[in-house]
């Protein structure tokens, strides 16, 4: 470490130029406050590079006196050190010249540094101009000594000088280690840690690249496996287009073609029989009409002859009849002449009066009885033509819809129950719809309606019809069979209706399930009820029912007229005696004068009576007779009408069944042609049983085969698939690029690894240094304590190789003073003095280094807080070291702070008036005295 020898400023704040001797151990800067103490401080604090003092720098005082250069130079040591090695090295000199001139440059201050061998004037520094650079300059001083840690003591200010002891360890650490050099090498190691760190940040960052990359990668490899599925779908759809799609069809035609071959033979089988059956089922037709035109032509006979019984039949009792009124007339004139003068005329008046009330009323029955059999007769006759007799409002529209010219039928005369068990049922569920008309065209209901508003129709005029589905196991309409298309809503209402044979058998069906028992029991979702109706409608049997009923009825009214008229006759008779009576005729008079009629009465009775027994059996016989020939004409026509309607069913049968086998055939035809073209199409290696069987057995039909082509253009457009080619190249070349990164990072992490396993090992190595230092230091500090009779106690940190013991360990110091007891550095138990004896031990332990001795150490101020004892002990301490102290002290009475001091240096403040100030004064101490 250099020393200081001299010092010369120019332009120096208010100091226009002098040179001062500094060649002493102990310099002792003296005077008034302001008077540039400290100025001359940051001169040398300037020449050596180190911040000024408190808040001023250079600039500060150059502003002061208005010159546009200032210079500062300084004669130091350069002794060689104990190993030859001079501290200003390669000058070779005793002594070095420190030159720093400050310019004003474009309004810029700027300073420049020197250093030369020897003793060199500032004129001649200026006139070698051999300057160099701040940065290059530093280096020069810290190859000389001057460490970055030696400035930050240079740098403390007045009175600040206990500031080393306020450190906390870790700082006094760092400290000593700057101080003897080891802090750059730790910082190296630091450094190369750091790196070690960035390296492996850079790593981490690698491997985030290479995640990125492998993740740009797997997103290549799901586009190509994307791209590849799409190029597989549309390989597959192209397969099963072009060579499956056909070859199922043509295998699904082959097993068509041979499929309906049989049901075709069956197909023509059944046609033949159908014909066959049509054939025979059309002579019993014929015969059946021959029986009928036969049984025809006898009922009429019988009917002539049953008509001409009845007259004579009615002649015969009417002769009887009024040959019993003679006999009766004489019987009546006999018991008059015998109670001739013995009557009472009055009540034999009220009783005539009585009587032709009696036969009045008689005459209204008869009248309405006889319109009656009028009507019913009609009836008859209409049902013995075949024909229904309808009512007269449904007679009047159907003629009204005639006189249109509108087709139509009655749904009763489409309607046959094949069961007639179940006759009630359909009559009770069909009671409301007797009178249901069903147009021919559809197109003509606008005009049917218009004609049932005006005729005020009631009943349902039906427009829409459609042939009759098949019907569900066990409804109603599985015993109804239509001649005609009926109404769907009908065919639907009666399929919704199962038939049950009680009311218990009907609770074995699910709730919601309609259904009508065989008497007429209807249950739907609103309950139930009885709907059955005394008569029938529909149906052939029921015209044979309604004709057998009105014949019935028709024997048992006019059985009743009979009865009427004869009340009537004996009425007559009854009134015309009576007259007789009241007109005064004699009885016995009447009896002579018809005494002949009365006679040939009695003659004529027994003939009369036998006659009408005889005519009366004749009819009898004539009726029973024409009674079993209606019955067989009945029965021929039940088997006719049998006959036709399976006619009818065989050829209709016989219809569908060959336009059905015509259609088969020409599908036959069509699946043969299809084949063939089919087959020309296919490639020669699809053509054989064994492709298509293959095929079949993959595919079972051609329509699986369009599901799943349909399936794949569906996935094809609604998948989100890569279509670029190129994906597969940069999937191959992000493949590459990741493997070679990874390889080059698996290379950098060997690399990294082997260095800081070497950076450990080299820095667990340099503990051992760091351990001597600490020792080193521990040496000076307990030397200087003991010279200075305060004791000391270090603890020394546990140094291990890892990041976070040299980050977290300190140097900690204990001072002992007068033996009162340990204090610590900053711990507020030491006074002002023993603060700066503290500071000063740690500062001057940093200094004393036996290898490089010397040095110099600048204190402002030391004495500010010591009393006459402590700066004795102070100057003591100092004088006992081997470095160089440049102290400063304001101007005081205590001359003690003088007594170490070799040369004393006086400033003075400026006179008032003056433009500079007075040039620094010098005191040297004789050397009798030094010594």
């Amino acid at each position: 470490m250099f020393e200081f020898r001299s010092l010369e400023v120019v332009h120096w704040d208010y100091w226009e130029r002098f040179a001062l001797p500094l060649d002493a151990n102990i310099v002792t800067v003296v005077g008034p406050n302001g008077s540039g103490k400290t100025t001359l401080l940051d001169a040398l604090r300037t020449l050596l590079t180190i911040d000024c003092a408190g808040n001023r720098d250079f600039k500060s005082y150059l502003r002061h006196n208005g010159k546009p250069f200032a210079w500062l130079r300084a004669v130091v040591g350069n002794p060689p050190g104990p190993t030859g090695a001079r501290p200003f090295f390669p000058i070779m000199d005793s002594q070095a010249t420190l030159v720093c001139r400050i310019q004003k440059k474009g309004g810029e201050w700027q300073r420049q540094y020197a250093v030369l061998a020897g003793d060199i004037g500032i004129e001649e520094v200026e006139r070698r101009a051999e300057f160099i650079g701040l940065r290059e300059y530093r280096v020069r001083l810290e190859g000389a000594g001057l460490s970055q840690a030696i400035r930050r003591v240079l740098t403390l200010e007045q009175g600040a000088t206990d500031k080393l002891c306020q450190l906390p360890p870790r700082a006094l650490l760092d400290l000593v280690f700057d101080v003897f050099g080891d802090k750059a090498v730790l910082e190296d190691y630091q450094r190369a840690r750091n790196e070690q760190i960035e390296g492996e940040k850079e790593l981490l960052s690698l491997n985030q690249q290479l995640s990125l990359l492998g993740i740009s990668l797997q997103e290549a490899e799901a586009r190509v496996r994307s791209y590849q599925e799409r190029q597989g779908l549309e390989q597959e759809r192209v397969r099963l287009v072009a060579d499956i799609l056909p070859a199922s069809e043509l295998a699904e035609l082959s097993a068509s073609i041979r499929g309906a071959r049989g049901p075709l033979q069956t197909q023509r089988r059944r046609w033949n029989e159908l014909l066959k059956r049509g054939d025979d089922l059309q002579q019993q037709l014929t015969e059946l009409d021959d029986n009928e035109l036969r049984h025809r032509d006898r009922q009429r006979s019988l009917e002539t002859r049953e008509d001409e019984a009845q007259r004579s039949l009615l002649r015969a009792r009417t002769a009887h009849d009024e040959n019993a009124v003679l006999i009766k007339q004489e019987a009546r004139l006999r018991t008059l002449a015998e109670q001739q003068g013995q009557a009472d005329l009055s009540a034999l008046a009220a009783d005539a009066q009585g009587w032709r009330q009696q036969s009045q009323s008689l005459a209204l029955d008869e009248q309405k009885l006889r319109e009656s059999i009028g009507g019913l007769q009609a009836q008859i006759a209409a049902w013995r033509s075949g024909r229904r007799f309808v009512p007269e409002f449904e007679s009047r529209f159907r003629s009204a819809l005639d006189e249109a010219g509108i087709g139509h039928q009655m749904l009763s005369e489409i309607v046959e129950v094949v069961d007639a068990h179940w006759q009630p049922a359909l009559e009770a569920l069909l009671a409301g719809y007797r009178h249901v008309v069903l147009l021919t065209d559809p197109r003509d209901r606008q005009r049917a309606w218009q004609l049932g508003e005006t005729l005020r129709y009631k009943h349902f005029v039906v427009a829409d019809r459609g042939p009759r589905p098949s019907a569900t196991s066990g409804s109603m309409l599985e015993v109804v069979r239509f001649s005609a298309d009926p109404p769907q809503w009908l065919v639907q209402q009666l399929d919704r209706v199962q038939r049950v044979e009680s009311v218990d058998a009907g609770r074995a069906l699910e709730r919601d399930q309609e259904w009508i028992t065989a008497q007429g029991y209807f249950r739907e979702r609103r309950g139930g009820r009885f709907l059955g109706v005394d008569d029938t409608w529909f149906g052939h049997a029921s015209l044979e029912r309604q004709r057998e009923r009105g014949e019935r009825q028709l024997a048992d009214w006019e059985a009743e007229l009979a009865q009427i008229q004869a009340q009537r006759r004996e009425l007559s008779q009854r009134i015309s005696d009576a007259e007789l009576a009241l007109r005064g005729n004699d009885a016995l008079s009447q009896l002579t004068q018809r005494s002949e009629e009365f006679a040939e009465a009695q003659a004529q009775h027994v003939a009369l009576e036998d006659a009408v027994q005889r005519l009366a059996a004749s009819y009898a016989e004539l009726h029973a007779e024409l009674n079993s020939v209606r019955e067989e004409r009945s029965a021929n026509a039940r088997r006719r009408d049998d006959v036709a309607r399976r006619i009818e069913d065989a050829q209709r049968q016989h219809g569908e069944l060959e336009r059905d086998l015509a259609q088969a055939r020409q599908a036959q035809a069509q699946r043969v042609l299809s084949w063939r073209k089919k087959r020309r199409g296919l490639p020669s290696r699809l053509r054989s049983r064994e492709a298509l069987a293959a095929v079949r057995s993959e595919w079972e039909t051609a329509h699986a085969v369009q599901r799943e082509i349909q399936r794949l253009e569906l996935r094809l457009s609604d998948g989100h698939f890569e279509t670029d080619e190129q994906v597969v190249a940069l999937r191959d070349k992000l493949a590459a690029d990741h493997a070679a990164q990874k390889a080059d990072l698996d290379r950098r992490a060997m690399h990294l690894e082997r260095g800081k396993r070497s950076t450990d090992e080299a820095r667990g190595a340099y503990l051992n240094v760091l351990r001597a230092t600490l020792r080193a230091y521990t040496r000076n500090l307990k030397h200087l304590a003991e010279l200075a009779g305060i004791g000391v106690e270090v603890e020394l940190p546990e140094l291990a190789n890892d990041d976070l013991s040299l980050a977290q360990s300190g140097l900690i110091v204990r001072f002992e003073f007068d033996q009162k007891g340990w204090i610590g550095l900053d711990d507020g138990e030491a006074s002002g003095g023993q603060q700066v004896m503290k500071s000063l031990l740690l500062l001057v332990a940093l200094m004393r280094d036996e290898s490089r001795p010397g040095g110099f150490v600048f204190i402002d101020e030391p004495f500010a807080h010591l009393d006459i004892f402590n700066i004795d002990k102070v100057s003591a301490f100092l004088k006992s070291t081997r470095a160089q102290y440049i102290l400063t002290t304001p101007v005081t009475h205590n001359v003690n702070v003088f007594q170490p001091s070799e040369l004393t240096l006086v400033t003075s403040k400026r006179r008032p008036g003056s433009s500079w100030a007075q040039p620094v004064a010098v005191l040297r101490r004789r050397q009798s005295e030094a010594a």
